[in-house]
């Protein structure tokens, strides 16, 4: 392990400083000349414990914060070896995008994450007082789900029902192969409600919990993670003692993980298999097919980018997209008065870290400011002023945020002597 790291140290370094010589230091520390009761933790540390804890506590979180949308179900489970490899990889892929997404740009999760809840608690006191109509329990987490794509209605589609009154509310998994499930959003659960098709069922929270597979295990690994990452830092800015830009960093991720975590709070995690909201013994009624479209799942889901549709006239999306960057982008000043391998590195640094602070609010006042003077964002696809000053703004946060993620390895090489003393911090268990 330690030599593959400092493979990796080495490789940063050839890309980043070919002219300047690569030295190493390997600190000797004395064992003890009689048996002991006990032996304290060496007073340094090494570049490696830099990299590995600050990894871990970057992957810890990313792996527990995620609450994707429920996925696309499989038409048929009979299927042969090939097609199940080919769904397994198109499963895991779809994960392990949004974790990269997470680790490169959390503010982007924080973003969807903020908007998620936000839209959630618009939506659910209408939910609320329906349910209490129907005497039906309707917690946030429902309305979450449904966000979710979490809810499905289940019959016989291939022709008209003549009994509208044959629908029952369970909460099975499994349909007959012989059935059709249809993703009921909000807006299609509000309208056969308020038309009168259907009541709302009875389903619980216990049963949504029991579709829900949180880890809470590893959710505290990974909170107790950001603590220690946090304590360590907070003890060394006391001690007067050098921090590494890669730790300011994870400090950044921390504030957007726990950001994140607190927006999913009442949100599902990892929902496989949606729950049956109705469900029709015979065909579904035409009024009904005519409400939910043919939205047959399989051929279509909720994708997880549904929120990233960026409007100028939506508030709250331009709310969740300043408070993101800003989130990310503020702890990074922290750095503003650290080693750097050259001034020019420093002054890029801070001047990185300010604009990629302020870069929600400043996009949000331009956009209004276009809005107010007649613009629409379908204009900015033309090469005018307005389409130019519009992608710029986003494309220079793009390129500083990218030299803010490839200097913060970068100045790992760099670091001054009291950035390896240790704190008290190495006496605590942690991971890395």
């Amino acid at each position: 392990m330690r030599s593959s790291g400092r493979c990796i140290i080495v490789v940063i370094w050839a890309y980043s400083q070919v002219a300047q010589a690569y030295s190493t230091f390997e600190p000797e520390c004395t064992n003890p000349e009689e048996a002991v009761n006990f032996v304290g933790s060496p007073p340094t540390r090494g570049t490696l414990d830099i990299l590995w804890s600050s990894l871990f506590t970057i992957f810890a979180c990313t792996y527990t914060i995620l609450h994707l949308n429920v996925p696309e179900q499989r038409d048929s489970e009979d299927a042969g070896r090939w097609e199940n490899l080919q769904w397994g990889m198109k499963s895991l892929w779809g994960k392990a995008k949004w974790m990269l997404i997470t680790v490169l740009a959390p503010e982007a999760t924080l973003v969807y994450a903020s908007i998620r809840l936000i839209y959630a608690h618009k939506r659910h006191p209408e939910f609320k007082a329906l349910a209490d109509v129907d005497q039906v329990p309707w917690t946030l987490a429902h309305t979450t789900l449904a966000i979710m794509g979490g809810f499905v209605l289940r019959g016989r589609s291939n022709r008209v029902g003549k009994d509208p009154e044959r629908e029952i509310s369970t909460a099975k998994s499994e349909p007959p192969a012989t059935e059709q499930w249809y993703i009921l959003d909000l807006d299609t659960i509000l309208k056969l409600r308020s038309e009168g098709h259907i009541t709302l069922p009875r389903i619980t929270t216990s049963e949504i919990d029991d579709h829900s597979k949180g880890d809470s295990f590893a959710k505290a690994i990974a909170v107790v993670q950001i603590v220690w990452t946090i304590a360590s830092t907070i003890t060394r800015a006391i001690r007067g003692l050098a921090i590494s830009q890669l730790e300011i960093s994870v400090i950044a991720f921390s504030v957007c993980a726990l950001t994140i975590y607190a927006c999913y709070w009442t949100s599902p995690k990892d929902v496989s298999v949606p729950i049956t909201f109705l469900q029709w013994r015979g065909h579904i009624p035409s009024p009904i097919m005519g409400i939910v479209n043919g939205a047959k799942l399989g051929q279509a889901r909720i994708t997880n980018d549904t929120f990233f549709n960026f409007s100028y006239d939506n508030v709250t999306e331009f709310t969740a997209l300043s408070f993101g960057a800003l989130a990310f982008g503020a702890p990074h000043l922290l750095a503003w008065s650290s080693t750097f391998p050259t001034p020019a590195e420093r002054i890029v640094w801070r001047a990185a870290a300010l604009y990629c602070s302020v870069f929600g609010l400043v996009f949000n006042f331009v956009l209004l400011a276009y809005e107010h003077l007649g613009y629409s964002l379908e204009r900015y696809s033309r090469w005018s002023a307005a389409s130019f000053i519009t992608l710029g703004i986003p494309a220079v946060y793009i390129l500083l945020r990218l030299f803010l993620l490839v200097e913060t390895f970068r100045t790992l090489l760099f670091l001054p002597p009291s950035a390896y003393i240790a704190t008290w911090t190495a006496n605590v268990p942690m991971f890395g």
